[in-house]
């Protein structure tokens, strides 16, 4: 169980894992980035390196069709070491930064770096059944609609915040994403803050080391864009991943595998 997991650091493994990726629904598309289903079908457990990405997941493990964890990440900033059981099939849904307000309907910032166990009546996940992966998927979208508030109680600048953090792809400054969206970067450093536990500097830098790695997993290690140099961007690919872009590089068809399976949308 990823929850539970002893961790274990630069250890190089042969994965023997499928993985695939879905993608929300118009009405959830501020909220949600995508749902993954990750399976470990070999007969030993297997310890994988997962690198920040910008998003906190709810986490749903399950074994012939019974949850066996189910968890909730806080936001990552920076690589987390875990062991996935034989067998385990691991469903999941990364969330963008105004999820915890209008679809948790809470904070996250307790669990900055961890996570936090759930019982299986939280979002009702009790009640799924673990079939193919598009039925978990509509499932959760079910579920998720369920928990939206009314288009009338979502204020707007939430919504410009996520639509622009989430559009844009070239290197851009918290001053920007401020003058872009009509609210002022203290409010939006309190805002984020009290929800996710980072300022908005601190989750750009997150969301750009996390950008870098489609160009690493290309084998192209000199920065494209938003670092002063290269020395600069090999220091915060490493702050975030505790690993350099070509050890992440060499890494990425073992124990990275979230590089290898990364999708640019």
């Amino acid at each position: 169980m990823i929850g539970c997991a002893i961790l274990y650091q630069n250890m190089s493994i042969s994965l023997t894992h499928k993985y695939s990726e879905l993608y929300p629904s118009k009405a959830l598309e501020n909220y949600v980035a995508s749902y993954f289903e990750a399976r470990n079908e070999s007969d030993r457990s297997e310890e994988i390196t997962i690198c920040p990405d910008a998003y906190f997941k709810l986490i749903i493990q399950v074994l012939d069709g019974k949850i066996t964890a189910y968890f909730l990440t806080g936001l990552w900033a920076k690589e987390i070491d875990i062991v996935v059981q034989p067998r385990i099939i691991t469903y999941g849904i990364r969330f963008k930064v105004i999820a915890p307000e209008y679809i948790l309907r809470g904070e996250i910032k307790s669990i900055l770096n961890s996570v936090e166990q759930l019982k299986t009546e939280y979002f009702d996940v009790d009640k799924m059944e673990f079939t193919t992966f598009p039925k978990v998927v509509e499932q959760l979208e079910h579920i998720i609609l369920k928990r939206l508030p009314r288009e009338d109680e979502i204020k707007s600048n939430r919504l410009r915040l996520s639509q622009f953090l989430y559009s844009q792809y070239e290197d851009i400054k918290a001053g920007e994403v401020a003058s872009q969206i009509y609210w002022s970067q203290r409010e939006i450093n309190r805002y984020l803050s009290k929800y996710i536990g980072v300022s908005l500097k601190k989750y750009l830098n997150i969301q750009k080391c996390y950008r870098s790695y489609f160009q690493i997993r290309d084998g192209e290690f000199f920065p494209e864009r938003g670092f002063f140099d290269q020395a600069h961007f090999i220091r915060e690919v490493k702050k975030h991943t505790g690993k350099t872009p070509s050890q992440l590089y060499k890494g990425k068809n073992d124990q990275f595998i979230q590089l290898k399976n990364m999708k640019h949308r």
